[in-house]
């Protein structure tokens, strides 16, 4: 993405991690109450999920999908969600830090998983769902991650619709035993696998050389703030820059 990349592994997988952050556990409780489905929210407090790879998840100015409900076929309910994210090298060694949307369509995720649809895979999963950016910050570059102010703003129509931040500070825990809570979340799964939790893992079972993995957001968005085609999501942080994205109607490439 700049010259700071460089020397870093070309991403090869990005995967997600829920309730991180106090607001999305409590908003995810809150909207699965009545969900049919298995839904993590429901009785658990650490989750993970693939959310993509090089070629769906996108970079700064880059159009976004907003992707039709399969139930509806009208546009899903969706809001963006501003996080910090790590690249990962051997072992899980953190390279670098960027910033992330992880776009969702949180009116499929919500309904949960049954034994024909995963909610998570459809709510989060689909080409141009995401974004990383501006630009990989090599980790030694940021003296703390937890002292880190992410800001997320949404405009329409060249007014700002919504303006908010979160401090890393606020995290529930540590940044650098993700990687090992998703690995041991994974083998929980056995040989069971729903399309959400399939990851790679190299021959020694760590995350694969090349793994963004996004930290997890503190900012939730009202319903009333949900996005429509033609919005823009800017995510800020001081130390990393500006990942500016348009949002459209999702389209056949």
């Amino acid at each position: 993405m700049t010259e700071d990349s460089e020397s870093l592994p070309p991403i090869v997988q990005v995967i997600g991690v829920a309730y991180t952050f106090k607001p999305s556990l409590a908003v995810r409780h809150h909207l699965t109450k009545s969900a049919t489905g298995d839904h993590s929210s429901k009785d658990r407090d650490f989750s993970y999920f693939y959310k993509g790879d090089q070629k769906s998840i996108l970079g700064h100015n880059q159009q976004l999908y907003l992707r039709n409900d399969p139930a509806t076929g009208e546009i899903a309910r969706h809001w963006p969600e501003p996080e910090l994210a790590i690249l990962l090298g051997r072992r899980h060694e953190v390279m670098a830090y960027t910033l992330a949307n992880d776009l969702t369509a949180i009116s499929i995720e919500a309904r949960g998983r049954t034994a024909a649809v995963d909610g998570t895979y459809e709510g989060k999963v689909w080409f141009k769902s995401g974004s990383l950016g501006p630009r990989f910050l090599p980790a030694s570059a940021i003296d703390n991650a937890y002292k880190l102010e992410i800001g997320l703003t949404i405009e329409r129509s060249g007014r700002t619709l919504y303006n908010q931040t979160y401090s890393t500070s606020r995290s529930l825990r540590s940044f650098g035993a993700i990687p090992d809570q998703i690995v041991d979340c994974f083998k929980g799964y056995n040989n069971e696998l729903p399309p959400s939790k399939r990851i790679m893992l190299d021959d020694e079972g760590f995350l694969v050389p090349g793994t963004v993995v996004m930290l997890g957001t503190g900012l939730i968005v009202s319903e009333r703030h949900a996005l429509q085609p033609g919005d823009v999501t800017i995510i800020t942080c001081r130390s990393i820059g500006e990942l500016r994205n348009l949002l459209t109607a999702q389209q056949d490439d």
